[in-house]
């Protein structure tokens, strides 16, 4: 009750939490720990960032989500990037909603691939002016759903007021890396609908690649007289 009414936070120290934990639990009753914890929450308002992740891993490890469900909706947690690692294998939902108030950035963006929030990823970035690794995110996403990597490459060349957040080179050269020709073509094909004197080279490659892999798409393609 001293460390939690006391305002300073003098006494919220990590070796005070390693006293309480170094001490066992009475049969039938609440480790001191814990005790200790709910009190602070009780009397001490919300806890900081060593305080949050010790409370927070052991209930993960016992899988009471509904307990950092709480907590995390009455803002009584300190979010941190490791809060959020320590939660992400009980919820995903969970550690994204920590990583967004930590602005833990690149966690944000893995947490929109691997919940199949491609869309969200433009927008945040925007939002809060981080220059993502696009290419590392494509090669991830591009692995287990090839359609949603087809469609975010095709939201960053488009890009922002005219402006790809992506060289296209670099998307034909992570998807090539996989063998991917369709998803390539039909990247290339959006992106060089324009038709500009600039982009020649790039539709020669297109061209190419798919008079090697897939004559009746490089037919297809000499037809429309790009």
């Amino acid at each position: 009750l001293m460390a939690a009414q006391c305002k300073s936070g003098i006494l919220r120290t990590p070796q005070t939490v390693q006293q309480f934990k170094s001490v066992a639990a009475q049969p039938g009753q609440s480790s001191p720990v814990l005790t200790y914890f709910s009190t602070l929450l009780e009397h001490g308002g919300k806890l900081n960032a060593m305080e949050s992740v010790e409370l927070v891993r052991p209930v993960v490890q016992q899988q009471r989500r509904e307990l950092v469900e709480k907590w995390l909706k009455d803002d009584k947690l300190e979010c941190t990037e490791e809060l959020g690692d320590i939660v992400k294998p009980l919820e995903t939902k969970f550690a994204l909603s920590i990583y967004l108030r930590a602005n833990s950035h690149q966690k944000v963006i893995q947490c929109f691939v691997e919940t199949g929030q491609i869309e969200q990823i433009v927008a945040y970035v925007k939002k809060v002016n981080y220059q993502a690794d696009y290419s590392t995110l494509l090669q991830s996403l591009l692995m287990t759903n090839p359609e949603g990597a087809t469609n975010f490459a095709k939201s960053l060349l488009e890009g922002q007021n005219g402006q790809p957040l992506i060289d296209i080179n670099s998307v034909v050269k992570v998807f090539m890396e996989q063998n991917r020709l369709q998803e390539t073509t039909s990247i290339l094909l959006e992106a060089l609908k324009a038709n500009r004197p600039d982009q020649a080279q790039l539709q020669t490659q297109l061209l190419a690649m798919n008079l090697q892999q897939a004559p009746k798409v490089a037919e297809a393609i000499l037809q429309m007289n790009m």
